[in-house]
């Protein structure tokens, strides 16, 4: 962290109540690019959204029970989570 002493003094899971507080200046946050994006966050002018530099990884996975088939709902749902995840990719 190059010598960085975070102190962190609130915690929540919702990603919205810590972009209401940094807009409001209370302090920084760190939060995931999928965070920012699905609260619009890069369209706001109050915000400055700075990347981390080396850019953190982050693996997701999807998990299903062996030997058993899909449902046709469920084959769409991973394909189109998929679809969604190469073209937010693509875009970072």
């Amino acid at each position: 962290m190059a010598g960085a002493q975070p102190r962190i003094v609130f915690r929540t899971a919702g990603h919205e109540t810590i972009l209401s507080m940094v807009r409001a200046g209370i302090g920084w946050a760190v939060l995931p690019w999928l965070a920012l994006h699905a609260h619009d966050a890069f369209s706001d002018e109050q915000l400055g959204i700075r990347p981390l530099k080396p850019s953190p990884s982050r693996s997701l996975a999807l998990y299903r029970p062996a030997g058993r088939t899909g449902s046709p709902l469920a084959v769409r749902a991973r394909e189109i989570a998929l679809d969604v995840a190469r073209d937010l990719a693509r875009r970072m």
